[in-house]
């Protein structure tokens, strides 16, 4: 006998079984407008959520440039979507307004040579608009980057991308493959230097100040180094394993990665943060 069909409520065709054979919209019965559905629901998300992303960022860690290779290779169900993981880490960094990572002072746009002195030409012509001083123009834009400079992280991906193409462009990988290991180093790199570095900071000055009654207050750019010494290290791991370099080569792949992540977070980055956290000001 044979089945009958089934219409879909979604594009119309005529289909037998659970799911339309045209634009796979389900068919819904009674258990699935029941309330133990809706808690069946809820636990897959949960439980596959935490289960993919636990083994991408353990993944991550332990084998860099793995999901990545997977990732382009076809493998992908097993792994959290490595954008969407970035985007929730940086969701992450928004909860932590208190470390201040890329969230810079007004001081260094007028220092910053590349753009410094058209940073301070803006800054004055604000603060004769507004009548504000600069300690107190200083204190508003500080209020308003710290949310504009984590929203923005997203663009060092498509940076590093056109970097990791224009570095490997004899290698033939898809520009889609350079953005899934620009997106993995990314991750790391805010991971690990915006997210967990400055927790064991954190850690540190507790356990110097419970037994010296002192604050650790280490030098920016020693800090600076440790961060962007640990994207390199990753990515020369990884570069190693995505990109089947040899190891002279991914030792200078990852020192070439930190001195372009260093240029497209002080300047690329940094400028266009600058540009919409002053333009905010009235």
């Amino acid at each position: 006998m044979e089945k009958s069909l089934i219409a879909c409520k979604n594009c119309g065709n005529q289909f037998s079984g659970k799911y339309c054979s045209h634009c796979g919209e389900k068919v819904y019965g009674e258990h699935d407008r029941s309330v133990l559905h809706f808690l069946e629901e809820v636990f897959h998300f949960a439980t596959h959520f935490e289960g993919a992303l636990l083994t991408t960022i353990k993944t991550f860690i332990l084998h860099p440039g793995k999901v990545s290779d997977d990732y382009c290779f076809g493998i992908r169900k097993k792994y959290f979507k490595p954008i969407s993981l970035y985007l929730l880490l940086v969701v992450l960094y928004l909860l932590f307004p208190k470390f201040e990572g890329l969230n810079m002072r007004l001081q260094f746009y007028e220092r910053q040579p590349v753009y410094g002195q058209f940073a301070g030409q803006k800054i004055k012509s604000v603060m004769q608009k507004t009548g504000m001083s600069f300690a107190q123009l200083e204190e508003v834009f500080r209020a308003k980057s710290e949310k504009t400079s984590k929203f923005l992280l997203p663009v060092l991906i498509p940076l590093t991308a056109l970097f990791f193409w224009l570095l490997t462009f004899r290698r033939r990988k898809y520009f889609f493959d350079q953005i899934i290991f620009a997106t993995e180093a990314n991750c790391i790199f805010l991971l690990w230097g915006f997210l967990a570095f400055p927790v064991l900071l954190l850690l540190a000055d507790y356990v110097n100040y419970s037994i010296n009654h002192t604050h650790l207050r280490p030098a920016e750019r020693i800090v600076a180094i440790l961060v962007y010494l640990g994207a390199c290290i990753f990515v020369a791991v990884g570069s190693r394993r995505f990109y089947k370099l040899s190891y002279p080569q991914s030792i200078a792949f990852a020192l070439l990665f930190g001195a372009v992540q260093v240029f497209n977070v002080t300047v690329p980055y940094k400028f266009l943060s600058f540009i919409i956290t002053i333009s905010q000001i009235h």
